[in-house]
């Protein structure tokens, strides 16, 4: 309550321009409560008038990692971005979905210079390309553009950019400073310095046109003209070392060698002290630092700027030949190539050298080069290890046919190649070749009866083809030889778990874990069996620990961003995906959970770039396509989805997960005679296959034809009986206006699937949904008593208490908000519910956090709106009341807003 005080004292001191005092109370509020995100959010804008940057960036950037809203931020956030050189976070944190059109174009300008400075020229292009269409009357993206096309040895294209961007702001300093870049790299030398001349003149201390003109005027050799700018840019931005080589090279041309020197020292100490991450996306300084190293003889960082300046341009053969031995050195698989290659064209046919050029070939997901390398080397050799990963190899590029028969063939001639048979058993079952599996698995425990990895694996396959009963004998075989054989306890816990014995699995795996704290293993089985039983807090405290011990293994990362997403703690999902990430820059899975925390943000720029990349590494493999292609959907990129869905087919082309996609995208699209077609062909080929039957009654859900998605669902449920299934048909006929009948169906369902705990949970909300509060009441109990941490479940039951006016729905939405700490919805059911108790102060602390985690949500607003007006702040509550009837998510015209209107007069 005292943070609440000294906040509303706070906004108004500084709505009175009393920025100093606002600070003042602001930091009062956050010594009460460090995690008041309204509190960041003003402060952060009150630093930032105040010029201090850093503590203004400290402040939005807690504000984001506590959950604002990004529209709060965006602009002043993404220019400190940029200022200190860090465009990774403009890219990360600053997309610009969701925003008003004019903030939308200064966004994707701003995200054009940041995807620039990391590289990404075609990422740059596309933004640049996406501000402009937006309004195409805006010089902003123009003039970020120019040095873009200006690197790229586009001299036109930016000519006529530039000169668009003069006609639009003849009176803009930076428009001419970058009109004067384009006729600098042309030649035009006169017309440059003129261009200089005249953006100088309407912006004096514009340092890159001031820093320019002097090299200009130097190269020009009109050294005094060049020293008047050098003097200027020595007082004015006395940190710019491109002024200071200037510098050193106007004492270069005057025979000065001490002053050289000097200069030299100057440039070094003011580079050195530049973040190399920000330095790495501008070529000039560190060339600049380079030469400036080289020049007073500092070889090892002239080779350090060097080194970067490769890793981002490729062609610069100078550089490539001062760095071949570090290349050679380096311990990555640039090094290894940097070896192999050459010994490869002095021994083109030398089997080793293809064998290990192959693997590194293999390993960086070349997978073309890689068959041709390990084809040839297994014709000179044919040794079991080298068909082996031939074998991979072809797999990987989606000869999956070919993969499967050398893979036989390895198996056949070494039964005793667990990796092969593994791998093969692994295969079949995709294929649904059970018999076959099981063949293999058992092949390999005949050929090493005392194999423990072969007889686990034999258990693996007997619980994948529903012999319970054989898995857990097989299992036993192995304890009853080595009592500690961790597989074998993993997967008899997964075996109980499957089996609802969730208790004695428990009891096994913390027996386990008594004996070793830290088993990686251990705790990603623990946490996954936790989430199982609604505990997502005893999940997340696992997982944490699993992911931290172990580092190689991607596995406890990835559970633990799922059960993140579970709960909707999408900053901690996607702080967890990009640490993964920084591990794991390659593995396919790891960047699909980085995507998949970017779209639970709102960020569909950043995932659909990265599932880009994915299509690239899931090669011809159906299931993966298949996979991307559904998020490419969610990420609103249906012609990307297209594309992943004609990839898989390539591998497998009557594959009815992928034709089913193709109804779904077109369904998307709104081409009807498209999603007909795809369904025609997809109804041909696989009449009485599941997917039929769902693609059929989803795109009856999207034409509103609700009877006919009941039944095409009806079917899609008697094809495959589970609740996923089930759900869908309850949602249909919710759709169609029958909550009875899904009420009935379920508790059905439910007679004899008791412990089926998303179908009760879809229950208690149909039959909330219904109006049945008292029943739905007993059937969240029952689910809580199940899951007792869910925290939307806890969330919703406290919707429905306070509907039925129940004092104890503060207490289920205070457990819910502890459990779910980011997440707006929960901040809002408990502002409003207290607010609704008459308890208006601590009501909107709470409503003030929702609104800046969620400005775009009317209903939160409209709450708000709502309290400010009980707490006699009309202006303030006029102003969230218009944001709420007018926003893109409007609140509903209730006779609670009507009265709220007429109350604010409004």
């Amino acid at each position: 309550q005292k943070a609440a005080s000294f906040y509303e004292d706070a906004l108004r001191r500084f709505e009175r321009q009393d920025t100093s005092g606002a600070v003042i109370q602001l930091k009062n509020a956050l010594q009460q409560d460090r995690r008041m995100l309204p509190a960041h959010l003003l402060l952060g804008k009150a630093l930032l008038k105040q010029g201090d940057v850093k503590g203004a960036e400290a402040a939005f950037e807690e504000a984001l990692n506590q959950g604002v809203d990004r529209s709060e931020v965006v602009l002043p956030l993404g220019q400190i971005y940029i200022a200190i050189g860090r465009p990774e976070f403009v890219i990360d944190r600053i997309p610009a979905t969701g925003l008003p059109p004019a903030m939308q174009v200064e966004v994707l300008s701003m995200r054009g210079t940041a995807y620039i400075e990391l590289g990404k020229m075609r990422l740059a292009t596309q933004s640049f390309e996406d501000a402009r269409a937006l309004d195409p009357k805006s010089v902003t993206p123009l003039i970020a553009e120019i040095p873009m096309l200006l690197s790229l040895d586009q001299p036109d294209q930016a000519k006529a950019v530039a000169a668009k961007a003069i006609e639009l702001a003849p009176n803009s300093g930076a428009a001419w400073n970058m009109h004067a870049s384009v006729l600098h790299a042309g030649l035009d030398l006169a017309g440059a310095i003129a261009a200089y001349d005249r953006a100088l003149s309407l912006q004096a201390d514009h340092v890159d046109a001031r820093v320019a003109r002097a090299g200009l005027l130097i190269d020009l050799r009109r050294y005094t003209d060049a020293d008047k700018d050098l003097d200027f840019l020595r007082k004015s931005a006395p940190s710019e070392p491109r002024a200071a080589y200037l510098r050193a090279v106007m004492a270069s041309y005057k025979g000065d060698e001490a002053a050289i020197g000097a200069a030299l020292r100057d440039v070094v100490k003011l580079i050195d002290a530049l973040p190399l991450a920000w330095l790495s996306s501008r070529e000039q300084l560190l060339m600049v630092g380079a030469l400036s190293h080289h020049g007073l003889g500092n070889w090892e960082k002239a080779r350090e700027y060097l080194n970067v300046i490769i890793a981002r341009n490729g062609q610069s053969v100078a550089a490539k030949k001062l760095l071949a031995s570090i290349y050679v050195e380096t311990k990555d698989y640039a090094r290894a190539l940097s070896q192999l290659e050459p010994m490869y064209k002095a021994m083109p046919e030398d089997p080793q050298v293809l064998f290990l050029l192959g693997s590194v070939h293999l390993a960086q997901r070349r997978y073309v080069t890689a068959t041709e390398m390990l084809e040839k080397a297994a014709s000179r050799t044919g040794s079991s290890s080298m068909n082996r990963t031939l074998a991979f190899s072809q797999l990987e590029l989606g000869r999956g046919e070919l993969g499967l028969r050398t893979l036989e063939k390895v198996f056949a001639a070494n039964p005793g190649d667990v990796q092969a048979g593994t791998t093969l058993s692994m295969l079949y079952m995709r294929r649904g070749e059970a018999r076959k599996a099981l063949e293999v698995a058992t092949a390999m425990v005949k050929r090493e009866p005392g194999n423990p990895t072969a007889l686990n694996f034999l258990g693996v396959t007997k619980a994948s083809t529903g012999d319970a009963a054989g898995a857990r004998s097989a299992y036993a075989d192995i304890l009853a030889k080595q009592p500690g054989f961790r597989p074998a306890v993993l997967n008899l816990a997964r075996l109980d778990v499957s089996e609802g014995r969730i208790d004695e699995a428990r009891r096994r795996l913390t027996e386990v874990l008594s004996k070793q704290h830290d088993a990686a293993d251990v705790l990603l089985e623990l946490g996954m069996l936790e989430q199982r039983a609604g505990r997502p807090a005893e999940a997340i405290r696992h997982l944490e620990k699993a992911n931290l011990v172990q580092r190689r293994d991607v596995r406890p990362g990835l559970a633990l961003i799922d059960v993140l997403m579970r709960q909707r703690q999408f900053d901690q999902a996607l702080a967890t995906a990009k640490e993964l990430s920084s591990r794991h820059p390659e593995e396919l899975a790891v960047q699909l959970a980085l995507g998949r925390s970017y779209l639970a943000l709102g960020d569909q720029g950043n995932a659909r770039s990265i599932f880009k990349s994915a299509t690239r590494w899931a090669g011809s493999d159906p299931r993966l396509q298949v996979k991307i292609a559904r998020l490419q959907l969610q990420a609103d990129n249906p012609d990307g989805a297209l594309y992943n869905a004609q990839r898989a087919l390539q591998g497998r082309p009557d594959d009815p997960a992928a034709l089913a996609l193709v109804v779904e995208i077109e369904t998307f699209r709104g081409d009807v005679a498209k999603a007909d077609a795809a369904l025609k062909i997809l109804s041909e080929k696989h009449p009485n296959r599941v997917e039929t039957a769902v693609a059929t009654a989803n795109v009856a859900m999207a034409r509103a034809q609700f009877q006919a998605a009941v039944a095409a669902f009806r079917t899609a449920l008697s094809r495959q009986e589970n609740t996923g299934n089930a759900i869908n048909l309850v949602r249909a006929h919710v759709a169609a206006g029958e909550a009875g009948k899904a009420v009935a169906f379920l508790q059905t369902w439910l007679k004899s699937r008791p412990n089926d705990v998303p179908a009760l949970k879809m229950l208690a909300e149909t039959q909330f949904r219904a109006g049945q509060l008292p029943v739905a009441r007993e059937t969240y109990q029952r689910a809580l008593a199940a899951e007792p941490d869910d925290a939307l479940m806890l969330n919703n039951y406290a919707n429905l208490l306070q509907k039925l006016n129940d004092p104890s729905a503060q207490v289920y939405a205070e457990k819910a908000l502890k459990l779910a700490p980011h997440n707006s919805a929960l901040f809002d059911t408990l502002g409003w519910i207290l607010v609704q108790q008459g308890q208006i102060e601590p009501g909107l602390r709470y409503l003030r956090e929702a609104r800046v985690r969620s400005p775009e949500n009317g209903e939160i607003r409209f709450h708000l709106a709502f309290a400010l007006a009980k707490a006699a702040r009309e202006a303030e509550a006029r102003d969230e009341f218009r944001a709420a009837v007018n926003g893109p998510a409007r609140v509903e015209n209730t006779e609670a807003v009507t009265r709220l209107k007429r109350e604010l007069g409004l």
